[in-house]
């Protein structure tokens, strides 16, 4: 399925064109089973695409209507309900957790503010381990093992990638401030006022059998595509890594980004939160790795290659400090915004592959995306 916007004389729609052939292009190269596409350029829905198959059967094509997890990708909207809350004087993200949740002060983290959460630089990332990620499925043991977590070092001395750890504290903070569950705060104020229809805060079982299987290309994410394929897992909502959604739905959250915090008229977020949000905090090593990350309160920001010697950079060669978003396991997701460019852009698709495959397998959609605007 294909839909090209032809009415702004701007674009140039021969770089559609070859979006189109690039996206189709991976899915005949085995990159994936199925994918969807969506991009505003600028500010505009200009390209929806769908393709391939739900299954690796080939049973079931995608339709525009295929939820896909978007694992990570979930911590922008975590991220972002945590600025409504700034933006609502109920939150201080410079001030202490412990400040919101005493019991979460044990073990020397009583210094640790919503900004080291949010900026990966809390100093308890946890285990990396998919059985680790399983073991806080449920909501009733978060709190506990969240207080029971012991700080690596200092917080903010270092940046160090929290994997699930920083976002499921978030997710107690949103519910210990505003009352209601994360999943639900972030259906109320974000999926349905948006429009989001296709989305959810964690697979209704109702709606498991129409949603995107999950598989893999690479050896040592084979734990991971196990654990992600089973329904509880699917079903309950992790707040670093569980909303399913489809393209269309996910760029239409980074439009009200572009936008400043607007969708149709409607003020979802402040022009000021959306710039909190969203400027550049950390430019440097992720951890002990050799590997590159800037990070803003919330998004990852564009215009830096994230491996060394590797001139890939996922949400495209025209991206700058001004270009945020998120990516998720296996780079089976991907959404960024441009403000200034007008852009928004959502890929989704259901095979991870290795790091750097998954970056480059971005990259070329994002690059074609930055062509069509000259």
């Amino acid at each position: 399925m294909q839909e090209h916007g032809m009415g702004n004389p701007a674009i140039s729609h021969g770089a559609l064109d070859r979006l189109s052939t690039v996206f189709y292009d991976q899915i005949k190269r085995g990159l994936h089973y199925g994918a969807q596409l969506a991009v505003y350029l600028p500010g505009e829905p200009v390209f929806s695409m769908t393709g391939g198959y739900a299954d690796a059967l080939r049973r079931r094509p995608v339709t525009p209507h295929t939820p896909f997890i978007i694992y990570s990708v979930t911590k922008s909207f975590v991220a972002t309900a945590i600025h409504i809350l700034v933006d609502r004087g109920l939150l201080d993200i410079e001030a202490p957790v412990c400040g919101y949740w005493p019991e979460f002060s044990r073990h020397g983290k009583a210094s640790i503010t919503t900004r080291h959460l949010l900026l990966h630089q809390a100093g308890i990332p946890g285990s990396m381990g998919v059985l680790d990620l399983a073991s806080w499925l449920l909501p009733s043991l978060r709190a506990g093992r969240s207080e029971a977590l012991v700080p690596e070092h200092e917080p903010g001395a270092r940046c160090v990638y929290h994997m699930f750890t920083a976002h499921i504290i978030l997710g107690e903070l949103i519910r210990r401030i505003d009352g209601r569950a994360p999943e639900t705060f972030i259906e109320d104020e974000l999926l349905h006022p948006l429009g989001m229809n296709d989305s959810y805060a964690g697979l209704p079982r109702s709606v498991y059998a129409k949603a995107s299987r999950i598989y893999t290309g690479d050896k040592a994410q084979s734990a991971a595509a196990r654990v992600f394929s089973g329904p509880l897992m699917r079903s309950a909502f992790m707040p670093a890594a569980s909303i399913n959604t489809t393209a269309s739905d996910l760029a239409v959250f980074y439009l009200m980004l572009a936008k400043g915090g607007v969708h149709k008229g409607t003020r979802i977020l402040s022009a000021e939160a959306v710039r909190r949000a969203t400027a550049m905090q950390y430019d440097g090593p992720d951890g002990d790795s050799d590997r590159r990350i800037r990070w803003s309160m919330g998004f990852a920001i564009g215009g830096a290659p994230h491996f060394p010697d590797e001139d890939c950079i996922m949400m495209g060669h025209g991206s700058s400090e001004r270009t945020f978003g998120h990516a998720g396991q296996g780079g089976c997701a991907l959404g960024w915004a441009d403000p200034g460019a007008g852009i928004a852009f959502a890929f989704v698709c259901n095979r991870f592959l290795a790091p750097k495959a998954a970056h480059a397998r971005f990259e070329e959609l994002s690059d074609r995306v930055w062509d069509a605007l000259g």
